[in-house]
């Protein structure tokens, strides 16, 4: 069999199913390859590592059904290094060509005798505004944890309550949380933050998502145009977030967001060989930030704030602050602190149901 179709399409299709591949040690060949599948003129692309899948269609030029699995590192360095518009996918016993003009190369089959394709959708799903839908994943996104040895902390949390919804994410270190109208009649579930990392990358050019919910499964879908994605929604408790919000404040800082980053960068160069603490002196006018290291106070910088309430003192992972801050879409950020060991609450001034809160570090006064 012969299959003409686009370059472009095609090593976009593979790169981006390869994301969706196993790249755990012992996985099996199938999980670490891509299944191609023609029928009616379509080529379905499909990769699972069994907890998420991927699926899209490319046009095709042949009726006829054929399945194939492919490796798909030497694949895709091949097609990308071909010329862009039309290549020729020539169909042999056990392997395929690619070929453009004088240019060809021969790639095995892998078995795909194993190989799982996504269950069946029923129903038309929701659709949701993906630039909506972006910026309010992004608030919470980068709270949750990269340690996968607590699998509930590496979700995002979507959580039903009387018509509203929050959603959540921590590390055990610090929280995101977004509170907003349910609109789209979400149900509670936890769902893996590494996906919707890897979806919002995929879907950045959209106008909308469709999304659907697998219930015999307990998996989640979402469908933009020719590309479908599915994961398993994490099982287990996540922790009651709502116990570590403080109730009361006794100290309200406004700062300028450009201004903090750039102080904060320049302590973190004493502070990053040593433990990454900085440590943040909030006084009337004034916020003065050093390292926590000895010798610290010979390495300040100090710039103008919004104060009020009781001076206090401070200490953070600058890199958990950096990461806020280069996170919202604000000139000013607002600061409230109760003690120097309690949660401090970082907030925006547009965005009104959404926090951030940071875990401080103790320090010896």
């Amino acid at each position: 069999m012969q299959i003409t179709t686009n370059k472009e399409n095609l090593l976009k299709a593979i790169t981006q199913a390869s994301r969706f591949t196993s790249s755990r040690v012992g996985a099996t060949a199938g999980l670490q390859g891509i299944l191609f599948q023609n029928k009616n003129k379509k080529l379905n692309v499909y990769s699972t590592n069994l907890n998420t899948f991927f699926h899209t269609t490319l046009d095709s030029t042949e009726d006829e059904e054929i399945k194939f699995l492919l490796d798909p590192h030497k694949i895709t360095e091949f097609i990308s290094l071909l010329n862009d518009g039309e290549i020729i996918l020539l169909l042999e016993k056990d392997r395929i060509i690619i070929s453009q003009k004088k240019t060809k190369g021969t790639f095995s089959f892998l078995s795909h005798t194993d190989f799982p394709t996504p269950p069946l959708v029923e129903g038309e799903g929701q659709t949701i505004d993906v630039k909506k839908f972006e910026e309010l994943i992004s608030l919470v996104l980068f709270s949750a944890s990269r340690d996968l040895s607590r699998p509930v902390l590496s979700g995002i949390n979507f959580v039903e309550k009387d018509g509203d919804m929050d959603i959540v994410a921590t590390d055990g270190f610090r929280l995101s949380l977004f509170h907003m109208k349910n609109e789209l009649n979400m149900k509670s579930m936890l769902i893996p933050a590494d996906f919707l990392l890897e979806l919002l990358r995929n879907i950045k050019e959209k106008k909308t998502i469709t999304m659907n919910y697998l219930d015999n499964e307990k998996m989640v879908y979402f469908r933009t145009e020719n590309d479908e994605y599915y994961t398993r929604l994490i099982e287990g408790d996540f922790p009651p977030y709502e116990r570590v919000i403080p109730v009361e404040k006794k100290t309200t800082v406004i700062v300028e967001k450009a201004d903090l980053i750039r102080n904060v960068k320049l302590i973190s160069v004493f502070a990053r060989d040593f433990s990454s603490i900085i440590i943040c002196q909030f006084k009337k006018g004034e916020l003065i930030l050093s390292p926590k290291i000895e010798g610290g106070a010979e390495n300040t910088t100090t710039q103008e704030i919004e104060f009020e309430g009781e001076e206090m003192k401070v200490a953070f992972n600058f890199k958990f602050l950096l990461e806020f801050l280069n996170t919202v879409n604000e000139d000013k950020v607002i600061i409230e602190l109760l003690r120097p060991d309690a949660p401090v609450v970082l907030k925006t001034r547009k965005v009104k149901d959404y926090l951030h809160i940071i875990m401080p570090v103790r320090i010896q006064e």
